[in-house]
């Protein structure tokens, strides 16, 4: 009996304990261990981080420029020199956003409660961005694009080349074979693993630097349209009465503009601007994300903390924004997720069409334009890799999305 009773004691004392434990980790630490849980979800986010890193370092990954070489005596770095605004600004970004993910795993670590290691990382996280945003702002002002006007090919096959370094691929996006070759529409050869396109440029090359477009525009339009559906769900949704009112009738208003219309029209009058349709998308995209927002902001608004926030006299931005929004934004960010597909989807459709990015800039849309029309000349080896990765990037994103939503879901994630 004595040790029957020691045993329920133990038992009974590793309850709290547990329950303890439960109650430390803090919230997002617990979504994210029911994601993890699935392998497709893993398998999925592996892949989007795969893409962005190779949108990050692919000027060092496919670029018909060497690393360095020797020319008439004088050690040039012709890739470095090369790297425009644009590259030099994606890598900063990148390398910042890989410190913080490092910092943010290392800060878990550490002893402390929820409250002190989320301050600490808010404080990298700040630290970071503004640190980013300046060397941005400098690298925009002060870095002016080199035009480097030789054909390092023709030079290496002339042997004016000494101790050349060249990138795993040497081919850029917009290098082209010499036309009295007449090297277009090539068949996967060992020099041109995906064959070439119409002009003499290398599929692989094109392929990689996609990445970029592909990223850019899912990420940026996407952000563009969650700040502005945020804001917008929830003025609606915390002064509900005659401005939730007129504020779903604009919301209908922008939800009956058609898009892809609205893109060609654009296009057909102002030219192909990468920028724009950017914008566009996300300027046209964000009445699902206010409809979300402000159906949370109508269920929170009624809640106790928020009564009391009022009747502390707290400002409306702090009780908007810091107190309703990080309760309210749990299943924006499930949305945000297919917003993202449906982005990369709307700009392959754009590329798809002639209407996307300015030529020479690669995109996977455009990429499949190129490979021809099946009812006349397809070819087939030009299709299937960019068509390949668009359906991999959009069920991705799908994946993650739908992940999040089940790991976000009280009824299915449940602390073991």
């Amino acid at each position: 009996m004595t040790e029957l009773h020691n045993i329920a004691c133990s038992a009974t004392a590793e309850v709290p304990s547990l329950a303890a434990e439960s109650r430390a980790a803090a919230y997002w630490t617990v979504v994210g261990r029911a994601f993890r849980r699935s392998w497709i979800n893993r398998l999925a986010s592996g892949w989007i981080l795969l893409i962005i890193l190779i949108a990050i370092i692919v000027p060092f990954l496919a670029n018909g420029s060497p690393y360095t070489v020797v020319i008439d005596g004088q050690r040039e770095f012709p890739l470095f020199r090369n790297l425009t605004r644009a590259d030099w600004i994606i890598l900063v970004c990148g390398s910042a956003a890989a410190i913080y993910a490092i910092a943010h795993w290392r800060i878990g670590k550490r002893p402390g409660t929820n409250e002190e290691v989320r301050a600490t990382r808010v404080k990298w996280l700040l630290s970071l961005l503004l640190c980013a945003a300046l060397i941005s702002a400098g690298i925009w002002e002060l870095k002016h694009d080199y035009l480097d006007v030789r054909d390092y090919h023709a030079l290496a096959k002339q042997g004016k080349l000494q101790d050349a370094v060249f990138a795993p691929l040497r081919w850029g996006f917009a290098d082209q074979e010499p036309l009295d070759v007449d090297h277009t529409f090539d068949f996967p050869t060992h020099d041109h693993v995906l064959g070439t396109d119409g002009n003499g440029r290398d599929a692989l090359a094109r392929l990689l630097w996609g990445a970029r477009i592909v990223l850019g525009i899912g990420l940026i339009s996407e952000v563009i349209a969650l700040v502005i559906g945020v804001m917008y769900g929830a003025i609606m949704g915390y002064f509900v009465g005659t401005a939730d009112i007129l504020g779903m009738r604009f919301v209908e208003i922008v939800e009956a503009i058609p898009t892809l219309f609205l893109l060609i029209t654009f296009v057909a009058i102002y030219g192909r601007n990468i920028y724009m349709l950017m914008v566009i998308i996300g300027l046209t995209s964000w009445t699902g994300i206010a409809r979300f927002v402000r159906a949370e902001f109508l269920r929170i608004r009624a809640l106790d903390y928020v009564t009391a926030a009022r009747a502390a006299g707290l400002p409306l931005s702090s009780i908007l924004f810091r107190h309703m929004l990080p309760n309210g934004l749990t299943p924006v960010i499930v949305t945000f997720t297919f917003g993202v597909a449906a982005a990369v989807t709307s700009e392959s459709i754009l590329s798809f069409l002639g209407i996307g990015v300015e030529p020479p800039t690669p995109s996977w849309g455009s990429m499949l334009n190129e490979a021809g029309n099946p009812a006349e000349t397809f070819r087939w080896w030009l299709a299937i890799a960019p068509g390949f990765l668009i359906f991999l990037t959009v069920f991705a994103y799908n994946i993650i999305g739908e992940g999040l939503r089940d790991a976000i879901d009280p009824r299915l994630n449940k602390v073991q």
